[in-house]
């Protein structure tokens, strides 16, 4: 017993951050299932889908605006979080560079859509949820992840979602009603983002400054290994959804989109405990910390697998209101990948980043992506572009990832 009160105390900040973190992604997650066959049953797959389709659209966007300052910014909070002034040099560096993204994405973005005739058809749709990458350039997660206290970002967050989750039921009541859908959800963005920013500024009493054009160059070369390695992973992880649009239809983007919702719920306890001792790993560099949390978290993801396995049916049937068996099989060949990415993310960004080998995980994921980019290819070339072999991709590509990863950890002696 009192082996055990000395490990929780050495690790009380960290279980205190997970818990926030699973509180916060939880609800991240359960907020739209929770939505989902309300809309897809007042708006329709086909509508559902063009919303899916935008966001997903969005979502790189926000990587752009992103540009890795989430890691970046983490790991830099985590090490200055002592030294206040420093601290606040970081985040001004921080925000100033995101905002300078996000005013080019405005006009690069709105000049696409404004022009391509594909999103003609649906402008508002495409328009309205540009309102999302508020999300990326106000929410400081990196922040509140670096000094390691997510208390008040998970408040702002629940208190956001619920809104949007209860303006859905109050204000979407028939099929013509479906803009609503990318306004409320981007109102809640800014409520979230500004709110955080307040926090920030306020109760941890960040001064925001202006930053020389010299700092500003020197935290965006910091950040771009970064950002193009998470551009890399994402690029494999949410193409998916714009090529099944494209090539195949909208209703079968809401399919798919099923199965990737379930997938993400499979991988809350990675996503929430990876973000919880990144700040840690960071400080401390302790390989057998890092293996220790992989395989526990391995572990638990594989039995989240197997009751997803034997319940699929009974999900889909849950989210639908039919036994869709293109949805239910969608499901079961995604969540094979949950449980490699178990062990990607603690090989790659939670590892190779946090000790110094940035610039080599970028590598990684530009093969991996390379590696993508060719399956996608052969199965465009061979007519064979459907749910099931996009599905199939997601975890050969993870497959790939792992034994790369396996290897130069294994040559730089991080195993």
């Amino acid at each position: 017993m009192m082996f055990l009160r000395e490990k929780l105390g050495r690790n009380k900040t960290v279980l205190a951050n997970v818990s926030y973190l699973s509180i916060l992604q939880i609800f991240t997650i359960l907020f739209p299932l929770l939505t989902y066959p309300y809309l897809l049953r007042v708006i329709g797959l086909d509508l559902y889908g063009v919303i899916v389709f935008a966001q997903t659209i969005i979502t790189y966007v926000s990587l752009v605006i992103n540009f890795g300052f989430n890691m970046s910014g983490a790991k830099n909070v985590a090490i200055c979080k002592e030294d206040k002034e420093l601290l606040s040099r970081i985040v001004s560096s921080t925000y100033l560079c995101k905002l300078i993204l996000w005013s080019i994405c405005v006009v690069v973005y709105f000049s696409i859509i404004s022009i391509v005739p594909f999103f003609k058809e649906h402008y508002w749709v495409y328009s309205l949820s540009f309102l999302l990458t508020f999300n990326e350039l106000l929410l400081p997660i990196w922040f509140f992840q670096g000094i390691e206290n997510m208390k008040y970002i998970t408040i702002v967050n629940m208190l956001a979602r619920l809104l949007f989750v209860i303006a859905i039921f109050l204000f979407i009541h028939e099929r013509e009603d479906y803009l609503l859908v990318p306004l409320l959800n981007g109102l809640g963005a800014v409520v979230a983002g500004i709110l955080s920013l307040y926090i920030v500024l306020g109760r941890e009493r960040v001064r925001l400054s202006v930053i020389p054009i010299r700092e500003l160059r020197s935290a965006y070369k910091e950040s771009f290994p970064l950002f193009v390695s998470t551009l890399s992973t994402q690029i494999y992880v949410n193409v998916n959804k714009l090529v099944i649009g494209s090539f195949l239809g909208m209703s079968e983007v809401s399919i798919y989109d099923l199965g990737e919702k379930v997938l993400n719920l499979m991988k809350l306890p990675i996503s929430m405990v990876s973000q919880a001792v990144f700040p840690k790993i960071s400080r401390e560099k302790n390989i057998h910390f890092v293996n220790k949390i992989m395989f526990l978290l391995a572990g638990a993801v594989f039995i989240g697998y197997m009751f997803v396995f034997i319940a699929s049916r009974q999900i889909v049937y849950l989210f639908t209101g039919a036994y869709v068996n293109d949805a239910i099989v969608v499901i079961r060949i995604l969540g094979v990948s949950a449980i490699i990415i178990s062990f990607n993310c603690f090989l790659g960004g939670n590892r190779l980043v946090p000790f110094g080998f940035s610039s080599m995980y970028m590598k990684i994921m530009i093969c991996n992506c390379l590696f993508f980019l060719l399956i996608l290819l052969i199965l465009l070339l061979a007519n064979m572009i459907n749910v099931y072999t996009v599905s199939l991709m997601v975890v050969i590509v993870e497959v790939f990832c792992f034994i790369v990863l396996l290897i130069k950890n294994r040559y730089i002696g991080l195993i």
